[in-house]
């Protein structure tokens, strides 16, 4: 075994924030993240761990924000907020933000109270095209209210009527109030949020770059950690395939961004992030490809440019090419961490990871797909946060078993002492020192908690933590033999690699071990001329390369790669299969155990079958679906690719079209009456094969008998049953309807043999219809009463009477007489009126038109006046009402 053990600059695992307000670790509002569909991640330790209880779901951005402790205060995808508990605040729904915008929303707190957080969300591409953009707003969320969980006190304050898909923030050049950034158009918005909240007035720089096709407002804008620098990328993809990728300068003391930089122009671009010493950026696109003299796009590059290069824009290095088919056009998010490490994001049960992002080119040692979330999904996004919260001011290096680790304060950051606590007890008195710049051997490989207590000039005082992980010399298998198919038809020994596939063969067991390949050892000792790990393509059959085998990238042994090729059939498009689903929505998980079943049945069950979602990773074994289940979502292509082996031996690969069928939505059992001995009609249309209990085979059948009837439909191989209660002959007899008139609330009850709910009653002739029996507050009139069930319809006429509460004698021709309101309907009555003391003014019948206000030659005042109301029938009704002038 040969083994190197090389010194040199590694990456900065630490955050150090100048600030005067944050508390103390305050890094830690950036431990705990929530994102994709109900993935998380608990970063606290400084290794990320899987956390399995979040409800959030969403297509691209999110947001999380945590304490100076690291405990979860709320998180959200731009929509809804959820508060530690993963329940909806109160009032926390219906904000303006988006799941499928890239940035979804951001977070800062008061400078000054800790309690209060503004909540940030940009503008969404999707609600431009349905012709309502939500612009660029802010919400209020009280963390002292609802018991300390949390309420959105204050929503959706319009800061811009239009705006992009972006926002970053950063501390202030004071250390007391914060920058925030999105930027619209050709211009940036710089929001200034301090101790008195957010000044909605914005200073505002004219630079561009010119995006004004609403196609074309995704990708991510970052400010760097030590707030210089910005970065931005829009995905521009109308009306054809386009790269934008700018940095600009930026000035916390005015907001102001200036001098303008492209950076490419072959890419198209969505997320950047820049190292926690802001001295590199990166970045994910696409390559804009000529294809057939039309313009498409190739396989996410995950991209490094070095800010200290005369020239940044020529020292652009492409870290890793992801295999092509993952995802649409966006290239994915990029997102630092506090350990200092940056995460990729691309629809997939795995992140990748830059581990040591502040070094330049292969030894930034990205890897792909290497974080697994735990059966969880990630998307296009990541949650953003406050930047400076990545700063890093001191310089560690040396992570290898048996070194000495150094640090090196930077001096530029105004730091007049340092108490450090290396988290390593086992050290002695070692673990402790005050020098600015110590050196520790650690006592053995871990991640250790590193803490600082730092003086700043001001002697202002501050505590901070560092995760430093020190990683053992490799113990791996120096010499391995990588085996792989060959699909082109040709027997040539030439073929695609996916070099990490050796991985497991020579790491013996460690899964933190991985490798980096290359042609020859001169290469490997240099570190130039990295190989593409995920597709290789040989030169010979039985060709030899050689890795670096690390935990840690200046920690390596070699190994000497033997590669094997072997023919494969291609089956192509091999076969349509349906897809039988519970439900739909933005994401649903497809169950692979039917597709394994269909494949065994036609390969027989002696093959190995393995089942990818794109054909480079089934020709590679990338990332097999391992799973009962995998996830899909509405812009997902519906295709699924296959590997068939024979005991290690290639057989072929082919592709498979999904067609999702999802169930119907279905009552667990329809109830229905037969009527007046009529025969009932069952119906199920819209799908392809009937089977009824009856033997039937039709989507509809007629029945005469009560009982129970069941229908199983069939759509390609899925198949739902549907059940239906056939009841007894319905009745509905009206047994009396109970009236109440002549009063200051008339009302009509319906009285029915056997009341239930599926009888609707009217009083207008059926234009209109109400489950209750009980109507009131009726005007005087005529009502033609319906009654309805399933079957039979029953009508009656009820006459509500009425008198008016009060007449206008004036002689204009309107209510200048008191009477009966539809004193047609009730001949033979007699009405007597009397005033308040008594005093019989008049009497009338239906034959008279009322009473006109006169009592003996006179008119009487505006008063109140009494009446007695007789009819033929002997009912009598005595009441008042009003004569006005």
């Amino acid at each position: 075994m040969q083994i190197e053990n090389t010194k040199g600059m590694k990456n900065l695992l630490f955050i150090l924030l100048c600030l005067t307000i944050i508390g103390v670790e305050a890094q830690r509002e950036a431990a705990n993240w929530y994102f994709g569909t109900n993935a998380g991640l608990d970063f606290n330790s400084g290794v990320p761990q899987v956390l399995l209880n979040g409800q959030i779901e969403t297509v691209e951005g999110s947001e999380a924000f945590s304490d100076p402790d690291g405990n979860l205060l709320f998180y959200t995808e731009g929509n809804n907020v959820w508060n530690r508990f993963h329940e909806i605040m109160p009032n926390g729904t219906n904000l303006d933000g988006s799941f499928s915008s890239s940035q979804s929303a951001l977070a800062i707190p008061n400078p000054s109270n800790n309690g209060i957080y503004y909540v940030f969300t940009p503008d969404d591409v999707l609600a431009y095209r349905l012709g309502t953009p939500n612009g660029f707003n802010y919400s209020v969320i009280d963390m002292s209210a609802a018991n300390g969980t949390g309420d959105v006190v204050e929503k959706n304050v319009d800061l811009l009527e239009n705006a992009s898909e972006n926002v970053s923030a950063v501390l202030g050049h004071s250390g007391d109030y914060y920058w925030v950034v999105t930027h619209y158009m050709d211009r940036f918005y710089s929001y200034r949020v301090d101790d008195n909240g957010v000044n909605t007035i914005p200073v505002v720089s004219v630079i561009g770059p010119l995006i004004d096709n609403y196609e074309n407002f995704r990708g991510n804008l970052k400010i760097s950690p030590d707030g210089q620098k910005i970065a931005i990328a829009q995905t521009i993809l109308k009306p054809v395939y386009g790269s934008s990728l700018f940095l600009f300068d930026f000035d916390t003391s005015t907001g102001q961004v200036s001098s303008t930089t492209s950076l490419s122009d072959d890419l198209v671009y969505y997320g950047v992030e820049f190292s926690s010493n802001s001295k590199k950026l990166y970045a994910s696109g696409r390559p804009i490809v000529v294809l057939e003299e039309e313009l498409s796009i190739g396989g996410v590059q995950i991209v490094q440019f070095d800010l200290q290069s005369p020239d940044i824009t020529s020292s652009r290095f492409t870290l890793g090419t992801l295999p092509g088919g993952i995802g649409t056009e966006i290239s994915g998010s990029l997102q630092i961490g506090i350990d200092k490490k940056i995460y990729h994001s691309i629809p997939s049960r795995k992140l990748s990871v830059i581990r040591t992002p502040n070094l330049r080119g292969f030894s930034a040692d990205f890897r792909m797909f290497e974080l697994d979330l735990g059966g969880r999904a990630a998307s296009y996004g990541l949650p953003p946060f406050i930047q400076s919260l990545f700063e890093t001011v001191v310089e560690i290096e040396n992570f290898c078993e048996g070194d000495i680790t150094t640090f090196t304060t930077e001096a530029t950051a105004d730091i007049s002492s340092i108490h450090w606590d290396f988290g390593d007890p086992a050290s002695g008195s070692a673990n402790v020192s005050n020098l600015m710049s110590p050196s520790h051997e650690f006592s053995s490989p871990g991640v250790y908690t590193v803490n600082m207590e730092v003086t700043f000039g001001s002697n202002l005082v501050r505590n901070f933590v560092e995760f430093v992980e020190i990683a053992e010399i490799p113990d791996v298998a120096t010499e391995i033999e990588l085996v792989q198919c060959d699909t082109d038809g040709l027997d040539d020994g030439i073929t695609n690699f996916n070099l990490e596939e050796t991985i497991q063969l020579f790491n013996n067991g460690n899964a933190d071990i991985t490798g980096v390949y290359f042609s020859t050892l001169a290469d490997l000792q240099a570190n130039i001329n990295q190989l593409n790990s995920s597709n290789f393509r040989n030169n010979i059959n039985g060709q030899r390369i050689y890795a670096r085998a690390f935990e840690n990238s200046e920690c390596f042994s070699i190994v000497e790669i033997i590669l094997s090729v072997i023919p494969m059939s291609d089956f192509g498009n091999y076969d349509s299969l349906n897809v039988c689903l519970e439900q739909g929505g933005l994401a649903w998980s497809v169950p692979l155990g039917p597709i394994f079943d269909r494949l065994s049945e036609d390969f027989g069950a002696e093959f190995d079958i393995s089942l990818f979602r794109t054909k480079q990773q089934a020709l590679l074994e990338v990332d097999p679906l391992i799973t009962d289940e995998v996830l899909y979502s509405f812009i997902d292509p519906s295709l699924i690719f296959f590997r068939i082996e024979d005991q290690s031996s290639c057989v072929g690969i082919g592709q498979l079209d999904l067609e999702f069928l999802f169930r119907p939505v279905l009552e667990p059992e329809v109830g229905i009456s037969l009527c007046n001995g009529l025969a009932g009609l069952l119906a199920a249309p819209g799908f392809e094969n009937y089977t009824w209990s009856t033997g039937q085979t039709g989507p509809f059948i007629e029945v005469d008998t009560p009982g129970e009837y069941v229908v199983s439909f069939i759509s390609g191989y899925c198949e739902w049953q549907q059940v239906f209660m056939v009841e007894e002959n319905k009745t509905l007899q009206i047994n009396s309807i109970e009236l109440t008139d002549f009063s200051r609330n008339n009302r009509i009850e319906i009285i029915v043999d056997n009341p239930g709910e599926d009888i609707l009653y009217s009083i207008d002739d059926g234009i209109s219809y109400q489950p209750e029996a009980a109507f009131q507050h009726l005007d005087p009139g005529i009502y033609n009463i319906r009654v309805s069930n399933d079957c039979i319809e029953l009508e009656e006429t009820v006459i509500v009477g009425g008198l008016n509460t009060f007449f206008t004698p004036n002689y204009d021709g309107i209510n200048d007489y008191w009477t009966l309101t539809n004193a047609e309907y009730f001949p033979r009555f007699n009405i007597t009126i009397f005033d308040r003391y008594g005093t019989l003014l008049t009497s009338f019948d239906d034959q008279q038109k009322g009473w006109d206000g006169i009592y003996q030659s006179r008119e009487m005042p505006s008063d109140d006046y009494w009446y007695l109301l007789q009819f033929e029938s002997g009912r009598t009704i005595k009441g008042h009402f009003s004569l006005k002038r």
